[in-house]
């Protein structure tokens, strides 16, 4: 068994017992308003109203956000309206102006581009209205930021991926966008890692991918021509794992191991048959949920910090785990059925019942 915390299965035994309390109970869609960028007017309901200005809202991981935040919002008496960038920055400024324009209580952008939207963030501040940047850290008066220990995460995933390779052999790396916070603080970490502890693993690849599962495909495609002895692929979001994955065993290459970020509950199944190494559980529920409790706490005039940071945990089984230990890699974490408990429990860990010191962890 690996070491993990002793309150994470006190946690865990408390959300086992709302699962089963609750069984039968069904997810209902989204309910807030859903809308390409554009000037559309926020739902008329009689409640504060939270602008979610999301990078896309197709994605698997966006998706699942979309339908934690919604029940975030039942839960704390607000409204949502959501618009897609649609992989655009200038679509992503726009909108936030257009939230702006209609006078919403508080917005929650995932920048495309940390650096783009200083301007644009100031006239909300000037309009009385606080910003959350969700998993990006924006270098901009007004701003409130929603992180997570993504050098410390990622750092652990290089670790893991290079000690299953008994510390040689090739490794690729895909990643979101530049610019963006998250891809760029855990490509960084991952590179960092691997080149100061094992000196012997060859990265031979960093492709970005624009957080999009196609690309991630096509890209595995070229690595499997171009790179035939590649061991492992190392993501920064599940999603575009389970998309390398998924094509490199068409193409024959069953054997290629990944590990990535996100604890997604599509990852079960590989890290169950040793195809994942190690995955980290931010939790697309978890994400959606915690982020519009952030803002909703914010309009209804909550004192918190600038920055705030989520709880995250490795995730592996005990069977990976214990050959990472037997290579000298000693981890502290969750397995997949503790990490679907936590990735659930959600309501219990972020609701309007906590205290607002309740809505962060130390970095």
């Amino acid at each position: 068994m690996g070491v993990r915390h002793t309150t994470w299965r006190n946690r865990i035994a408390c959300a086992a017992a709302a699962c089963i309390a609750l069984s039968g109970c069904t997810m209902q869609p989204p309910g807030g308003a859903d809308t390409a960028a554009g000037d559309a007017p926020a739902p008329s309901t009689g409640k504060p109203v939270i602008g979610v200005a999301a990078i896309d809202l197709t994605s698997p991981f966006f998706v699942g956000m979309r339908k934690a935040a919604d029940v975030a919002a039942e839960d704390y008496g607000v409204a949502t309206t959501w618009q897609s960038a649609e992989g655009s920055v200038e679509n992503q400024i726009s909108t936030i102006q257009n939230f702006i324009n209609q006078g919403v209580a508080a917005i929650l952008v995932d920048p495309l581009d940390k650096n783009a939207l200083g301007t644009v963030i100031k006239r909300a501040e000037a309009a009385g209205i606080p910003v959350v940047s969700m998993g990006n850290k924006i270098d901009a008066e007004g701003a409130y930021n929603t992180l997570y220990r993504d050098a410390d995460n990622m750092a652990t995933v290089a670790r893991a991926s290079a000690t299953a390779l008994g510390g040689e052999g090739e490794i690729a790396l895909l990643v979101g966008a530049r610019g963006n916070y998250v891809s760029d603080t855990r490509e960084k970490a991952f590179r960092t890692t691997l080149r100061e502890e094992y000196p012997d693993i060859d990265l031979v690849s960093v492709q970005p991918t624009a957080f999009d599962s196609r690309k991630a495909s096509n890209t595995t495609v070229t690595w499997m021509t171009t790179d035939p002895d590649l061991d492992l692929v190392a993501c920064i979001s599940d999603p575009l794992c389970l998309s390398a994955k998924t094509t490199a065993s068409s193409l024959g290459r069953a054997d290629l191991r990944v590990a990535g970020h996100d604890g997604d509950a599509d990852m079960h199944g590989l890290l169950a048959d040793g195809s994942m190494v190690v995955d980290v559980l931010t939790g697309a529920g978890r994400v959606g949920y915690w982020n519009l409790a952030v803002g909703a706490r914010l309009a209804d005039g909550a004192d918190l910090p600038r920055e705030l940071y989520l709880p995250s945990y490795v995730v592996s089984t005990d069977r990976t785990a214990e050959e990472l230990r037997g290579k000298g890699l000693d981890l502290d974490y969750a397995t997949p059925e503790e990490a679907a408990a936590i990735a659930e429990d959600y309501g219990d860990e972020f609701g309007p019942g906590l205290d607002d010191a309740d809505m962060t962890v130390r970095p």
